[in-house]
């Protein structure tokens, strides 16, 4: 055991670094998967606008108008006559859209329906202006309508105004379930954390490692009487226990973020994260074989596993890369992490436990075995030499 508290000992140098690195993944992969995360439940919701009106008619129609508006939108003074100044405060967004009804429009519509005078002054050509346009115009179209066939003036804009109303209610229903349509929160969540528990694995567990190769504590555990195979099963089962216990605090803590956005699929993603331990594990012990201090399996950890995350879809969703960095990124190991992540996510709770998941999971743990590998030959070639 005294192998084994030495290593759990040597952890607390770096109760710094794990905050950090807990703090980067509780704020930033919060933000990135409340961002990213979509849902049916409002995804096609009227937004609310702030129009600024300026009326030169007064007219009852331009008046009943602005009063249909008024039901809809945000309705604002635009606090100048100048189309021009308009159209610089809707560039700067202090509204978000505005009218101009000049003198006259509501005679030259009632001689010609087509005849709509009205200025609009838009930012661009989003969905909610555009929407925006079309209510106006059909209001306006249908109390000419209504005027035309035999109604008054009052009668019509009553009529229209209570209709327009009433379709803004309606609200739309979307019909698609499918997974594969929609990003959940933990998604956001468990890609995030590829980047925090990689580095917290990677400097945590390899500065852990390094610290038994010191002169000092190397010597004290050979004169200490301990079997290599019992030593060795110690600091094995040390790094287990380091790793098992950090990767099971980022999935309480994901759990407890995602207390909102309940899912049944939490299992299968905290599979895939031990998975992904084994990965940060090995290399660690890679990085610990290589390194002489901990400074440099900081700038070992930080070059390869930031590199990593950019070009495995960890930071910039993988339809952003090009197909050459994505042929690329099949030979990195955190690359079938987020293809795991997502194959998960698009799958169906009774579909997610297939060959596929099994193949795409073996392939990580065989990253993991190359990263050992690779730490054991040059960890013997530096003891043949002397290095």
């Amino acid at each position: 055991m005294s192998v084994f508290n030495a290593i759990i000992k040597s952890l607390r140098s770096n109760i710094v670094n794990i905050a950090v690195y807990f703090v980067i993944f509780a704020i930033f992969g919060n933000i990135s998967a409340s961002a990213t995360a979509t849902t049916t439940d409002n995804v096609f919701e009227e937004k609310t606008m702030k129009v600024a009106v300026k009326d030169y008619d007064n007219s009852p129609l331009s008046k009943a108008l602005i009063s249909y508006l008024e039901e809809t939108q945000e309705v604002v003074d635009p606090q100048t006559d100048d189309p021009v100044e308009m159209n610089d405060n809707v560039r700067f967004l202090i509204y978000d859209y505005a009218i101009i009804i000049p003198e006259g429009f509501a005679k030259n519509l009632e001689k010609d329906s087509k005849n709509n005078t009205i200025q609009y002054i838009a930012p661009g050509a989003t969905a909610s202006e555009y929407l925006l346009t079309e209510k106006i115009g059909d209001f306006l179209r249908d109390v000419v309508l209504y005027m035309e066939n035999g109604y008054t003036e009052e009668e019509a804009i009553s009529l229209t105004t209570e209709q327009m109303i009433k379709i803004s209610d309606k609200k739309a229903t979307v019909m698609d379930t499918s997974d594969e349509n929609h990003r959940s929160f933990y998604t956001g969540m468990f890609t995030f954390n590829a980047y925090s528990l990689t580095m917290i694995l990677c400097i945590c567990v390899g500065t852990c490692l390094l610290f038994l190769k010191g002169k000092d504590v190397s010597n004290r555990i050979s004169v200490s009487g301990m079997h290599f195979k019992k030593r060795n099963l110690a600091i094995i089962g040390a790094v287990l226990f380091i790793g098992f216990v950090i990767t099971t605090c980022m999935i309480l803590t994901i759990q407890l973020m995602g207390l909102s956005y309940a899912n049944e699929k939490l299992i299968f993603y905290a599979i895939n994260a031990y998975v992904l331990m084994f990965v940060g594990l090995g290399l660690a012990f890679l990085f610990s074989a290589i390194a002489k201090d901990e400074n440099l399996i900081n700038m070992l950890a930080n070059m390869l596993v930031l590199s990593m995350c950019f070009l495995s879809g960890v930071f910039v969703d993988k339809q952003f890369l090009s197909p050459a960095i994505v042929k690329a990124a099949h030979f990195l190991p955190l690359y079938w992490y987020t293809i795991v992540v997502e194959f998960i996510n698009d799958t169906p709770f009774e579909e997610v436990l297939c060959e596929k998941f099994f193949v795409y999971v073996l392939i990580e743990l065989l990253f993991a075995l190359v990263f050992f590998m690779a730490g054991l030959i040059i960890s013997r070639k530096k003891e043949q030499y002397a290095v």
